[in-house]
């Protein structure tokens, strides 16, 4: 029997040929069989990030005017542009979101997940990064963003409908420091290249072991 080819990939993105099923990299993968194309569909995938934005121990929510799960509060975020430095989109996110201006100290957390939702990526990474609070007070639009504050844990436990996994990744921040965790690379040929975003954990000070 032939497994069907994905309802989303039957033709080559390069040539327009018929796709055919090939082994690839120990196994099989949709594949254009022209010689001269050797285009191979390796499947799709999405990068998302959330913002902690935390300001007198309280972190920075939004309230998700649309659905799937309108009405729950969570970390502002959403998906990077493919031509997007991830820094800057999770900053992005949470400007759009909420209006505040913030800079990305460290990533504190990433869930890998599969199956995405009818018609949306087959996987997704989703990047979860401690910014610092620069300015601004939270406003939102009133259609995506139904609403938006900073709240403390205690708040956070009186309200319906907070997001597990945002709390889990509050919590995470509150209770580790600007050591833990992983920060962005500034220095070294790797860190500098043009388009990279190269976070590691901070090797410690000699000095100090």
């Amino acid at each position: 029997m032939v497994n069907p080819l994905p309802e989303n990939i039957k033709y080559c993105p390069r040539c327009a040929n018929s796709l055919v099923w090939k082994m690839d990299g120990g196994r099989e993968r949709p594949a254009c069989p022209t010689p001269d194309c050797k285009f191979i569909f390796f499947g799709e995938s999405s990068i998302g990030c959330a913002g902690v934005v935390l300001r007198d121990n309280k972190a920075l929510l939004v309230q998700r005017g649309w659905e799937p799960f309108s009405g729950t509060w969570q970390l502002p975020g959403g998906y990077v542009e493919q031509d997007e430095v991830i820094t800057e989109g999770v900053a992005r996110e949470v400007m759009e979101e909420a209006g505040v201006e913030a800079e990305v100290n460290r990533a504190v957390a990433f869930r890998h997940s599969l199956g995405g939702t009818a018609g949306g990526p087959s996987a997704n990474v989703y990047i979860v990064f401690a910014l610092d609070y620069v300015s601004g007070e939270p406003i939102w639009d009133g259609d995506e963003i139904a609403n938006a504050g900073f709240f403390s844990l205690e708040e956070m436990g009186q309200m319906e409908g907070v997001q597990g996994l945002s709390r889990w990744a509050i919590e995470l921040t509150l209770n580790s420091n600007d050591s833990q965790g992983l920060r962005l690379q500034q220095g070294g040929s790797m860190a500098t290249r043009p388009g990279w975003s190269l976070f590691g954990i901070d090797m410690p000070d000699p000095d100090r072991l």
